[in-house]
């Protein structure tokens, strides 16, 4: 069995949050149907009488979308880093132990035992390694917590060796 603890900060959300801005699906709908909203009101209320005003039109669509997108998102983290305090259980100190049945989790007075079928992924984004759950949640491990970069990816290759046996 293979363990680990760490103080999870809210730095680490925000970083982990900020990284996956541009790995998510659903941002780059949310994008393109903004700036297709975008254009067709551009070309509803000035009708373009040229290529290169509707090319200007495009343009200012998907710069619209761009600006648009990154304000929501940036809106997005602020609250839920304002939401996030002391007591909140994505916070704080976080053990973790790798088992052939699972992803054991104790954090605060909640423990909890993840089998491997309930773990989406297991993978890495710059210096944490994260356990996507079934749904939408995550758990996050940053390599601060090991006492190597060895001991780091010697974690990351045993969860997801554990992972795909599941």
């Amino acid at each position: 069995m293979m363990q680990v603890t760490v103080d999870i900060t809210k730095r680490d959300v925000f970083l982990v949050s900020l990284a996956m801005i541009p790995r998510l699906k659903g941002n780059w709908i949310f994008m393109g149907v903004l700036a297709l909203a975008i254009f067709v009101l551009v070309l509803v209320t000035r009708t373009p009488d040229n290529l290169y005003s509707l090319g200007v039109a495009a343009v200012a669509a998907l710069g619209g979308a761009l600006g648009g997108g990154l304000s929501a998102l940036t809106i997005n983290i602020a609250t839920m880093l304002l939401k996030l305090d002391a007591g909140n259980p994505m916070l704080g100190r976080h053990h973790y132990a790798l088992t052939d049945a699972g992803l054991e989790r104790r954090a605060g007075n909640q423990d909890s035992m993840r089998p491997w079928a309930a773990i989406a992924s297991v993978g890495r984004l710059g210096g944490y390694i994260l356990f996507r759950l079934e749904g939408n949640g995550i758990f996050v491990l940053p390599r601060r917590a090991f006492s190597s970069g060895e001991a780091f990816q010697a974690f990351w290759e045993r969860a997801g060796a554990l992972k795909a046996a599941a």
